[in-house]
């Protein structure tokens, strides 16, 4: 995805739901603002929503590897084919903010599938500050 590219997409369909919200299946990608953020708002159950961003504007050198399941489920046949963004718990202090890079939210633009993939074998973290100390 460019840093140009506007994070909208009007429904999407989490088959397995997120972690820790199982019912939440289908929801809307919306754009906030000009800036990088997203919100990722679910359609089933109002309230539920995540701060989103492309990992690219936060953690340059960030490519987490999807497991082969993972990307069969979603349709994808190449790292360029996903949509990939980053939960963001987001501080009253950006210096507190922090970024979930243990579970990514893969989409597939095309088909409108997402996951929140969990990645194995690797010392990414769900708290690792957006801004360096």
């Amino acid at each position: 995805m460019s840093a140009g590219t506007a994070l909208e997409l009007p429904e999407l369909v989490f088959e397995g739901g997120i972690p820790g919200f199982r019912e939440a299946r289908r929801f809307a990608l919306v754009q906030v603002g000009d800036g990088p953020f997203g919100v990722l708002r679910c359609i089933d159950q109002p309230g539920v929503e995540f701060v989103v961003v492309p990992p690219m504007f936060f953690f340059a050198d960030y490519e987490p590897e999807i497991d082969d399941d993972s990307a069969a489920d979603l349709g994808l046949t190449g790292p360029d084919d996903a949509l990939l963004l980053v939960v963001v718990n987001v501080a009253d202090d950006i210096a507190r903010s922090t970024a979930n890079l243990l579970g990514p939210i893969v989409i597939n633009p095309e088909t409108r599938r997402g996951a929140q993939v969990i990645l194995a074998g690797t010392d990414h973290k769900t708290q690792t500050p957006l801004v360096p100390a």
